[in-house]
């Protein structure tokens, strides 16, 4: 499920940085996905976010999906190190997502947490040529 933007009228765009850590936490989650993720964002009532490669949408169930935020064109090449901010576009949808851009982005690492608790993440990936175990999974193995 790809979520398309590009022909939605934004309010206003900006470019912007994205933390490091959360950018990685995210494009971590994504690593183990086929395609895109909804997640239904806890404490933003009737906000779901579609997370995908290329962006980030927040849309509100109760006005048929429309964005609210969105977030893309991430430039992850152009930082030195894991920490470093990621440069990136967000465009706003609606008139105050200016207020909940963060509570987003944490709301989204929570959603993300909370799947791989259930254990949705908790088998064995095909990345290239190698496997990979989720930890999870080997912490299970070895009894802690």
């Amino acid at each position: 499920m790809d979520f398309c933007i590009d022909n939605i009228p934004t309010l206003h765009s900006e470019t912007s940085t994205i933390d490091g850590p959360i950018y990685n936490r995210i494009r971590l989650g994504l690593l183990h996905t086929e395609g895109a993720l909804r997640l239904p964002l806890v404490g933003l009532r009737g906000m779901d976010i579609v997370l995908n490669r290329k962006r980030w949408v927040c849309i509100d169930r109760a006005f048929y999906d429309l964005p609210v935020l969105a977030w893309a064109n991430f430039e992850p090449s152009e930082r030195r190190s894991l920490q470093d901010p990621v440069a990136c576009k967000i465009h706003y949808y609606h008139v105050h997502a200016d207020f909940i851009v963060h509570t987003v982005l944490r709301a989204a690492i929570n959603a993300l947490r909370a799947r791989a608790h259930k254990g949705d993440f908790a088998e064995t990936y095909p990345i290239g040529s190698q496997r990979v175990i989720s930890l999870s999974s080997r912490l299970a193995d070895s009894g802690t």
